[in-house]
């Protein structure tokens, strides 16, 4: 036999509270899909973390290669450039590697050619630097004598505090070849 002794109200609340129960139940629940899936995601950024740092290692361990291939690269492109512009003259009568090659010869050694340019017509710009200016002279001088260069005129000449040298534009003509065309 059961007695109660609470009021009839209270009594029929004694049970069990279902809704509360699955409340934190759902809530539990939902904490727990949470909590394994932000473990997830933070060992996904663990990983993509570890394999920044080893494309940093990668880079820094090639990071020289990649400066001597960019020194390539500009050597490359100043070779394709010169290449460029003696396949770009018409050799009217213009023997152009007589004139580099007597170029090379007549040269003094204090003296370097940085650009050497020219038009159609066989007039030729050059510039450079010359270690002072008697070996600008004498450079003037064996173009003067030149068999394949004529009519040496320096435009300009600047001295470079820095490097200690002269920097020169000179411009001369190439001598037109007779009877044959290049």
């Amino acid at each position: 036999m059961k007695v109660n002794l609470l009021p009839y109200q209270l009594a029929q609340k004694a049970g069990p509270n279902w809704r509360t129960i699955f409340l934190l139940g759902g809530m539990v629940l939902l904490a727990g899909v949470t909590l394994i899936f932000y473990v997830a995601l933070q060992g996904q950024v663990n990983k993509f973390m570890a394999d920044i740092a080893a494309v940093k290692r990668d880079y820094e361990q090639y990071t020289a290669a990649l400066e001597r291939k960019a020194t390539l690269d500009q050597l490359q492109a100043s070779y394709t450039e010169k290449q460029g512009f003696i396949m770009q003259l018409s050799g009217e009568g213009v023997k152009w590697n007589d004139i580099m090659d007597e170029l090379r010869s007549i040269i003094p050694k204090t003296v370097v050619l940085d650009t050497v340019s020219s038009d159609e017509t066989g007039h030729m710009v050059l510039e450079g630097r010359a270690g002072g200016l008697i070996a600008l002279s004498q450079f003037h001088n064996n173009i003067q004598d030149s068999a394949t260069m004529a009519a040496p005129d320096v435009k300009s000449v600047l001295w470079d505090i820095e490097g200690a040298f002269f920097k020169f534009v000179l411009e001369c003509d190439a001598k037109q070849a007779v009877g044959d065309g290049g």
